[in-house]
């Protein structure tokens, strides 16, 4: 396949970065589309740990590169300590990331404002405060910055100082820099960026390169929290679909697959409507078992049981062609092991929510399967089976541990 791209067919974190580098030895760019450093992708490279948030998860050892598209929000100053981290160990592969100058830059302002608004919600969201949202919201309201804006240092400045006045309007004197400090900060990262090699570039300069090689493109979060269709308002705030390749300057038409990245069980990060949440202590087991803590956050991840309708709604939402199941180690040695296959919505059983609302109507309807010991069971693999049955995807891999070749393919 010489297009792809992988989602996230659940709340996030179901171990995309490490799925991502698996294949990115086989495909010449990773893209990454949508979101910030508010995702959290995990891969182990000959044991290490790295935590990316929001540098592609590419290959080190082969000669994958990364692009940050348009559809992302970029803070620079986590971009240069990723880059740092990674060209410590690796030198040189700085010059394997270039960014999309049509992207919107995150400033620390947006992290403030993060904060200030989630204090004073009645209901708080569960935001990460690393000021996705507000970078979002000024992108929309037409007050944002572009990461061009950093070639034009006039330009740059005279925006800060039009987006501090408003600023100062709506939060008061809450914030701590005031513009000439930002634009020092900014002016500062872009350079040490620029000489650690990462271009700048857009997706219409790189378009002949990119139909000439393979592209892998890399989604952030899950579908289940898609700005437009995932459990609004306990969204992030971006496209968490396969169909934010636009922003590349693809469609979901022109992917050979779409590999929907799904755990065994299922997890979500703050609050918001979760139909198959356990409050047993089974959910304590798995959850220190499957190290369920948030890679950007660390707060401790709400664990349920799988849950198909939704991943049957994500299907639909993201044109998924294909399913990779992670952590089904997770679960090895438990007896029984129930699994969603319907909700009940209003008195009536329903394979598949229409829209986002039925989910907070759920009622889930369990069925109880037998367990396994190791992923190599029959057990396990009737598991598979009925999940492939339920969905009508393939399970085309499976992922048994956190390191990167802890994958078979069936």
């Amino acid at each position: 396949m010489k297009r792809i791209a992988v989602i996230g067919a659940q709340w996030g974190d179901e171990g995309k970065g490490k799925i991502v580098n698996y294949f990115a030895r086989d495909y010449k760019w990773v893209i990454r589309f949508s979101g910030g450093a508010n995702a959290g992708h995990t891969i182990y490279i000959k044991g290490k740990k790295y935590v990316n948030h929001l540098l592609p998860s590419i290959d080190p050892h082969s000669d994958s590169k990364g692009f940050l598209s348009s559809g992302m929000v970029i803070d620079l100053e986590e971009m240069l300590k990723e880059v740092e981290k990674m060209e410590s160990d690796f030198p040189g592969i700085g010059k394997r990331f270039y960014i999309d100058p049509e992207a919107f830059i995150t400033l620390p302002w947006h992290r403030e404002q993060d904060l200030l608004l989630e204090n004073m919600r009645k209901k708080p969201i569960g935001t990460t405060g690393k000021g996705i949202g507000p970078t979002y919201t000024d992108k929309v309201s037409r007050e944002g910055l572009k990461i061009y804006m950093l070639q034009d240092e006039g330009t740059l400045f005279e925006k800060l100082e039009e987006l501090y006045t408003l600023k100062i309007a709506l939060f008061g004197d809450k914030f701590s820099m005031n513009p000439k400090e930002i634009f020092d900060y900014l002016i500062e990262l872009r350079d040490k960026l620029l000489k650690l090699g990462v271009n700048l570039a857009s997706s219409i300069e790189l378009m002949a390169n990119f139909k000439e090689n393979s592209l892998l493109f890399e989604g952030a979060q899950g579908v289940m929290l898609d700005l437009d269709f995932g459990t609004y308002p306990f969204v992030t705030s971006s496209t968490c679909t396969a169909h934010g390749v636009i922003s590349a300057g693809f469609s979901t038409a022109e992917l050979d697959g779409v590999f929907g990245v799904i755990k065994a069980y299922t997890t979500r990060v703050g609050s918001g409507v979760f139909p198959t949440e356990e409050h047993a202590s089974i959910a304590d087991i798995i959850r220190e078992r499957g190290a369920e803590f948030g890679a950007t956050t660390g707060r401790p991840r709400r664990v349920g049981w799988l849950d198909l309708p939704a991943i049957r709604y994500a299907k639909a939402r993201s044109a998924l062609t294909h399913l990779i199941v992670t952590k089904g180690d997770v679960l090895n040695g438990l007896d029984e092991i129930k699994v969603c296959v319907a909700y009940e919505i209003d008195g009536a059983e329903r394979r598949t929510p229409v829209v986002s609302r039925d989910l907070f109507k759920a009622k889930p309807v369990y069925r109880t399967v037998r367990g396994w010991n190791s992923v190599k069971d029959k057990e396990f693999e009737d598991y598979i089976k009925l999940i492939e049955e339920e969905t009508e995807l393939s399970v085309s891999y499976v992922s048994y541990g956190p390191g990167t070749e802890e994958v078979f393919e069936r």
